[in-house]
């Protein structure tokens, strides 16, 4: 699978299957179509990128076992469930494991092309933290033990004096260890710099 951002489209009706990926490509998406989730997921690569639409009622692995399957994989594909045998308790179930929309058959094209283009701008949106993240964290294993160390006792709350007191060291030493951490993370001030240690997965 290309890690182009693609709308991954599975349903074992080839009718309704070539229906969306018409719907889709008409609006200019990228789609990837697929029989069964078994074979969706026996060709997903880590680095895909887009979304998922999803029939509910599979052949084999049904469309919410396969969010299940998604979900104790580590992806964070967005996930479309459609049925047309859909109930409020199956909706319900969807959207507390996670699904990002549940749409009924027969659907309005116009909502399916506002739940993936939704779903799709969530999906960059959580990249780009995942980035982020990544580029912080790497930041911050390029602080030395000592500078790391300053970093995480201000990321707790503890001011220049009391750090000090804490490792040891003079007051003076600290705001220059404080400084280049801040310089160092592209932190603007101490609360930007909590952020970003939250971000990074560092602090809770």
């Amino acid at each position: 699978m290309s890690s182009e951002p693609t709308v991954f489209v599975i349903d074992d009706e080839d009718a309704v299957r070539d229906s969306i990926r018409m719907l889709l490509e008409r609006r200019g998406y990228k789609t990837s179509v697929f029989a069964s989730a078994d074979e969706f997921l026996r060709r997903l690569s880590p680095s895909a990128s887009g979304c998922i639409v999803s029939d509910v009622r599979l052949n084999g692995v049904s469309g919410l076992d396969l969010q299940r399957k998604l979900a104790e994989s580590g992806s964070t594909l967005p996930i479309i469930l459609i049925t047309g045998h859909g109930d409020i308790d199956m909706a319900v179930l969807a959207i507390k494991r996670g699904a990002f929309d549940f749409i009924e058959k027969p659907f309005d094209d116009t909502r399916l092309y506002q739940s993936v283009a939704e779903a799709l701008a969530e999906r960059r949106q959580e990249q780009a933290r995942c980035e982020a993240a990544a580029a912080m964290k790497m930041r911050i294993a390029e602080l030395s033990d000592r500078q790391r160390e300053v970093m995480m006792l201000l990321v707790d709350g503890l001011s220049n004096k009391e750090i000090a007191q804490k490792l040891g060291i003079s007051h003076r030493t600290v705001e220059t260890y404080r400084a280049f951490v801040m310089a160092k993370t592209d932190a603007q001030s101490l609360a930007d710099l909590v952020k970003l240690a939250m971000r990074a997965g560092v602090t809770s």
